[in-house]
């Protein structure tokens, strides 16, 4: 039924924050049906919005009959992107704040689940398509050259995501090893909220008999914290693969709300390796809530912190039970053709 449609990407797509859907696309369509074009994007004009590069990807989906247009918004802020809203039939966003959102955006707006940058192209495919969507572009990418490729450069680095659902065969360091490492961030919702409830989670694993690894990394000792959280900061650099094999090993990890209060990509990976999840509330929603007790532990303040921290410490039984719980969730809505799939649920678009 899939090979009736055709899906265009837009050329000038930021790629390391495109690939979830590109993968998605293709596990729904078919590798062979999904192309990059320029010729369905002229309307859409990206280059007269600010910050849209880092904000979304457009893509068609074509049949004989049809053609739906589709925005897909994985930008960290909550505002909606108005010139891409009006040349779209739907706009699919990570972060949406419905306390914020207007009326006049409601009609064709639709939330999706956090993604993650993953690999989803060989160095030589990343190549290829590089050269062929600059010429598409006719040499004029939304961004600098420098740019770019960088963003090639980066999806090549990633992960696919079968090594982020593949078990660990890892020996744990002890049975109560737990692994966390984050940045300092200087954004003003980070510096009074995200990087307080990461040393609150700090600390408080510090409290315990476990044996943690991580802290915060920075590079800036000018940031206004850095004299606050100069106990708890690193200067080790780990690689990608060890970050994630560390993060499998831990016995739990913790998750919070970061730079704009979005879901950023640590909640994607961590429901993708079916952890058990501390998290403090979240601002925006998700297609369907996390439940606290079944696929999430919420906490909103120190003492909740401790009591979670012990409990999932000691309760081995629980803890499997929010690892169970967030990969049911994982499966049913964050895989990469799952968002796909409700995309196209939504738009009457038939791939059965």
């Amino acid at each position: 039924m899939t090979d009736q449609y055709q899906v265009y990407l837009d050329p000038s797509s930021n790629i390391i924050y495109s690939s979830y859907y590109i993968k998605g696309l293709y596990e729904v369509f078919g590798k062979n049906n999904v192309t990059f074009s320029s010729h369905n994007f002229q309307e859409l004009d990206k280059k007269n919005e600010e910050w849209s590069y880092d904000s979304y990807m457009a893509l068609v989906i074509k049949s004989r009959e049809t053609l739906c247009k589709i925005i897909i918004d994985f930008g960290d802020d909550s505002p909606i992107r108005e010139n891409a809203y009006r040349w779209c039939d739907l706009y699919a966003k990570v972060n949406i704040n419905p306390e914020k959102l207007s009326e006049q955006f409601k009609t064709k707006i639709f939330s999706i689940s956090p993604g993650f940058g993953i690999k989803v192209w060989t160095a030589i495919e990343s190549l290829y398509h590089s050269i062929f969507n600059l010429l598409k572009l006719r040499f004029s990418p939304q961004v600098s050259l420098k740019n770019y490729f960088r963003s090639y450069l980066s999806q090549i680095k990633q992960l696919r995501i079968e090594d982020f659902r593949r078990p660990t065969t890892a020996k744990l360091p002890r049975r109560d090893y737990v692994f966390f490492v984050s940045s300092l961030w200087p954004h003003p919702n980070c510096i009074t909220g995200t990087n307080r409830y990461r040393k609150m989670y700090i600390e408080s694993c510090r409290k315990q008999p476990i044996d943690f690894e991580g802290g915060f990394w920075v590079n800036d000792r000018d940031h206004p914290q850095f004299s606050e959280f100069k106990d708890l900061t690193i200067s080790k650099r780990y690689l990608l693969t060890d970050y994630i094999a560390k993060t499998k090993m831990s016995l739990f990890v913790f998750n919070t709300p970061a730079v704009h209060n979005c879901h950023g990509w640590k909640l994607g990976q961590f429901l993708a390796m079916g952890k058990a999840i501390i998290s403090t509330p979240f601002q925006n929603a998700l297609p369907e809530d996390l439940v606290h007790g079944k696929n999430i532990h919420f906490v909103s303040d120190g003492k909740e912190m401790d009591v979670a921290v012990e409990k999932l410490l000691h309760d081995e039984n629980y803890r499997k039970k929010l690892e169970e719980g967030a990969k049911d969730y994982y499966l049913k809505h964050v895989t990469p053709s799952a968002v796909i799939l409700k995309i196209c649920n939504r738009l009457n678009i038939d791939v059965r």
